[in-house]
């Protein structure tokens, strides 16, 4: 290989990966997650649910990240089509889910309510897992003289 061609190799691989650099840095702050969706309806444990979320925005093909009450459930995803991201997701515990898309600089959450069919009983207060009947509660409730 001659001189010549070496450099206009180097040249090409250079402008390469600054291009791909661009592509990647810039557009964090034009990545839009539009809105997050679940499938089904009266959602309890050990059920699988889809994911669904629109995206949009310049940055539309940036990574996707998948969270359940801030634990990553997913790792990196490829938004597939071009303007969705999709995951199968299936709660393990009862309660209220926070399910989270980011991507880029975007961030969407949607409030999933999760029953235990085996408990009919739902969750007093939805607000704070475990609804106020752990030990915590009733160690607080007597400090307090609540009932």
């Amino acid at each position: 290989m001659n001189t010549f061609s070496r450099r206009i190799g180097t040249g090409v691989a250079g402008f390469a990966t600054v291009a791909a650099v661009a592509v990647f840095a810039a557009p964090n702050a034009s990545a839009t997650v539009d809105s997050i969706t679940v499938s089904g309806s009266n959602h309890v444990i050990n059920t699988e649910y889809a994911l669904t979320a629109k995206l949009s925005g310049a940055g539309i093909g940036l990574l996707v990240y998948w969270s359940d009450n801030g634990k990553d459930i997913s790792g990196p995803k490829v938004p597939w089509p071009v303007g969705e991201a999709h995951l199968d997701w299936t709660p393990t515990t009862a309660g209220r889910h926070l399910i989270t898309a980011s991507q880029g600089g975007s961030t969407k959450t949607i409030e999933v309510m999760v029953k235990d069919p085996s408990n009919p009983d739902p969750d007093p207060d939805p607000e704070t897992p475990g609804g106020g009947s752990g030990s915590a509660s009733k160690m607080l409730s007597g400090l307090f003289g609540s009932s």
